[in-house]
């Protein structure tokens, strides 16, 4: 059993991992910046001890880390919309605020850092696809920019400090318990659009392909590197197929069974054409498969949103 310390584990991520944690037996302390208990962990509160504040909080961090072994590190103050708006707070909040935590974790002795990273944002405008995990990072986004810093700054605690880590590039993640408010992760949000008879909208032909993966593939393949300790230290995680824009739009309306009025926008510079992320080594190293469908994936986040109503 071991002492795990989660950033963002109220979060639709978070949740799904400390959940999985808990039925593994671990003791869990959940940081949140919510002051109020979020309905994702309602279930579990009294399983799980709850600090709220911010992950930049070196005091507070620093206290909440006692006897800690493993910190997984999903909170991020920005999503890519948000990151390149207002680039100087992304790097404040972002990579400025992890550094304090990883900090923390050493004058805490804690022994590892799990960071949930990026496989979207970082590999930028790809040379090859299926994207593996040696492939050059070439972020074309300030959300990439900044994940990317922070990577190099686990490696270089690693290196310097003895703090060990691994980092999770995740494709798109969906499913239940997503935050719909956030303004990232088409799947969910277009399935509440068309729940409300609201106009979809699709930057570009449609025709811009994605790595798709479910939410509790993803918190498997965290929960399986627990123990760990190995080289490599990186790991791709999505389905390893890549679905347009346009076909995944096909299997939302075929779920729900209705047929939404689309309304095709003009490009975003900084939509990379096409993202497949390569899972070789997340199958063969940590024993993980996704086992989520995207039909199958969808029609759980279609039923889970039509329970929210």
């Amino acid at each position: 059993m071991a002492k795990v310390f989660v950033t963002g584990g109220t979060g639709f991520m978070g949740s799904h991992i400390v959940e999985l944690l808990l039925q593994q037996g671990h003791d869990i302390t959940v940081l949140t910046s919510s002051s109020s208990i979020h309905p994702n962990i309602q279930h579990l509160q009294t399983k799980i001890n709850i600090v709220r504040g911010n992950f930049g909080n070196y005091q507070l961090v620093l206290q909440a880390l006692k006897q800690t072994d493993i910190i997984i590190h999903i909170a991020w103050t920005t999503v890519p919309k948000t990151a390149s708006e207002n680039p100087i707070y992304d790097a404040q909040s972002n990579i400025i605020g992890s550094i304090h935590l990883l900090e923390a974790a050493v004058q805490a002795k804690v022994k590892k850092v799990i960071f949930v990273s990026t496989g979207g944002a970082l590999y930028g405008v790809p040379l090859y696809t299926p994207i593996d995990e040696q492939h050059p990072i070439r972020p074309i986004s300030a959300y990439g920019i900044s994940k990317m810093a922070f990577e190099r700054y686990l490696h270089f605690f690693y290196q310097n400090k003895g703090l060990d880590y691994s980092i999770f590039r995740i494709a798109n993640a969906y499913g239940t318990r997503q935050n719909l408010t956030k303004n990232q992760g088409v799947i969910g949000i277009w399935l509440q659009k068309i729940m409300q008879n609201q106009t979809i909208e699709i930057w570009g032909d449609g025709e811009v392909v994605r790595d798709y993966v479910y939410v509790t593939d993803v918190a498997q393949s965290i929960v399986n590197s627990l123990e760990y300790k190995g080289t490599p230290k990186i790991f791709n995680i999505g389905s390893g197929l890549g679905y347009s824009l346009n076909e995944i739009l096909a299997v939302c309306k075929k779920v729900s069974q209705k047929n939404p009025n689309i309304n095709y926008l003009e490009g975003r510079s900084f939509d990379v054409p096409v993202n497949i992320l390569s899972i070789q080594r997340a199958q063969q190293i940590l024993n993980w498969q996704p086992e989520v469908s995207i039909e199958t994936g969808i029609e759980q986040t279609w039923n889970w949103l039509l329970e929210q109503q």
